[in-house]
């Protein structure tokens, strides 16, 4: 019973979040959203899908929830100090995903920010 119950949870998340993620490419001619914003809603959505799944995983023990909330952590917070010591830590072990990561703009900080805010 509570893998069905799981098993719903997941279409019920995915039902949600795929049209959102589906009306957010779909082009609309002039006026039409950014590559920004719809990162910005992209990671958005990510991050409360993980959330979602860290949830269900605390719960259920077939599934680990803490690695759904540390990915949640890094798509919704990409630059807060967390992110940068996960992926100083993680970068010797995983380099091709860290450098993946670091081009989606996840474990940096803006070159303002590591000036003081000096220009």
């Amino acid at each position: 019973m509570t893998r069905f119950r799981w098993f719903v949870a997941l279409a019920i998340v995915l039902v949600i979040a795929i049209p959102i993620v589906a009306a957010m490419f779909r082009g609309r001619g002039v006026g039409s959203v950014t590559i920004a914003t719809r990162m910005l809603v992209l990671r958005i959505v990510l991050g409360v899908v993980f959330t979602l799944l860290g949830i269900i995983g605390s719960v259920l023990p077939i599934m680990q929830g803490w690695i759904f909330f540390l990915l949640a952590a890094l798509v919704i917070f990409p630059q807060s100090k967390f992110a940068m010591k996960v992926m100083a830590k993680a970068e010797p072990k995983m380099p091709r995903l860290c450098g993946w990561l670091r081009r989606l703009g996840i474990g940096e900080r803006n070159e303002s920010e590591e000036t003081g805010g000096q220009a």
